[in-house]
This record gives C-alpha cells, structure tokens and sequence, in this order.
C-alpha cells in the first residue's frame, strides 16, 4: 500500500505557525507521486519561499499518495488528514496554514474543518460545486489566473461571492496573464503567497505588521485585514 510522505522544508524546535504545502494532481489516476513528478516538484519554490518568512514558521510539504482524486474516495482527503495528524503531533496547538494548487487547493478547502487550520491559500484551485468551505474564524484567500484553461476562475469567483453572502472571510486575487503553472508572474505569485501567510500569522511569528510597499503590499494587507472581495493584480 503506497504511503503519502511529508518532507519538512523548516523545522524550528518551537514553531508559532505551521504551513502546510499541498501539491496539484488530476481529476483520476491511480499513477504514484514521485519527488520528482512535475506535480509535486512545482510547489517546492513556494515552500522554501516560505523558509523567508520571519519568525519560527514550520513549513511542511505533503506529497499525495496518488496523482487522482479518484472520484468519492478522494484520495487526496485522507493523505491530508493524515499530514494534519502529523503536523499536530509535531507543534500541538500550532495554527495551521494550508497552501494548495490546483487539487491540492481542493484538498485544503476540503480539510478546513481541521481545528487548527487558520488559513487556506488557494493557488488556482480545482473547485467542484457543493465542495465545502471554510467556517467562521478562518481566513480564505484563492489567487487565480485569468488565463487559466485548467481550473476556471468563475469557480474560485462562485466560491469568494458564497463565502461573502454568508459572511465568511473571503478574498479572490485575480492575477492578470497569469495561467495554470504559475509560470508567468512566478515572483508575483511566490510573493503573494510569502506575504499572506507573514501577515496571517504576523502575532504568533512576531514580524513585522507593516506590508511591503507598492501593488503587492497593497493586495497583501487588503486581503488579510480588509475583510475580503475580489482584488486584480
């Protein structure tokens, strides 16, 4: 029986906020993960991006079992639980940040009833209709291409508008020729995704409450302290 991994990017002895790193795969395949399946080696830039963030932040990155989601099992579901159990039993009562692409994002929303997440970051998330979304005290922020031909974006926009009505933290960032891959505006979505989880966390990690200056500090503190919506950059 295959095994999900979990590779620890940044081990503090004491961590005041955990990030979980959560990969992209497909719709269904049973084809194994492997360190250096395209899949799971795209998200690595981000999690020792995140190395950078200030202050004792623990950055995990799981790796699914399977490439698929694989319909009502949802492979995915059960490797991240599992992960959570791991993070839990490393840092106990340690907020928790999940940063998804693609399935990953899915998988994210769809563990985010887990008591310690504080944060799902969504990275051009695949979104089904009736998936769940994250309740009241939890920051949801989805960042989205307007080229996306993989995952649509009116799917992410449904979500934030949903979560909105309901009262919920929601933000959509919209990033302008921005794709699937997160290939084009590589910089711009690795700083998004560094400086979201910083200011999310900024009290438990003790940085800096001041933003960066220019378009992506503006993005940053709107989407974590200006109470949702749909930002462009």
């Amino acid at each position: 029986m295959p095994l999900a991994s979990l590779t620890w990017d940044a081990r503090p002895a004491r961590a005041g906020a955990v990030a979980l790193v959560m990969h992209g795969g497909a719709v269904d395949s049973r084809e194994l993960n492997h360190p250096w399946s395209p899949n799971v080696a795209r998200l690595v830039p981000f999690a020792r991006a995140l190395r950078r963030v200030p202050g004792p932040l623990a950055v995990a990155r799981l790796r699914f079992r399977y490439r698929g989601w694989n319909g009502l099992e949802a492979a995915p579901v059960e490797d991240a639980r599992w992960a959570l159990e791991q993070v839990r039993a490393e840092y106990p009562g340690a907020p928790v940040g999940l940063v998804g692409h693609s399935m990953g994002g899915r998988t994210a929303l769809s563990v985010s009833d887990d008591d310690d997440v504080r944060l799902v970051l969504g990275l051009a998330p695949w979104i089904e209709r009736g998936d769940p979304t994250p309740r009241d005290g939890q920051k949801t922020v989805l960042i989205h291409g307007d080229r996306d031909v993989i995952t649509p974006l009116s799917a992410s926009r449904l979500t934030v508008d949903a979560m909105l009505a309901a009262g919920e933290d929601a933000t959509l960032i919209r990033v302008a020729r921005g794709e699937h891959a997160m290939v084009v505006r590589a910089g711009l979505w690795t700083a998004l995704v560094v400086d979201i989880v910083a200011a999310t966390f900024v009290r438990e990690l003790g940085g800096s409450p001041e933003p960066r200056s220019g378009p992506i500090g503006a993005v940053v503190a709107r989407a974590v302290h200006g109470g949702g919506g749909v930002i462009d950059i």
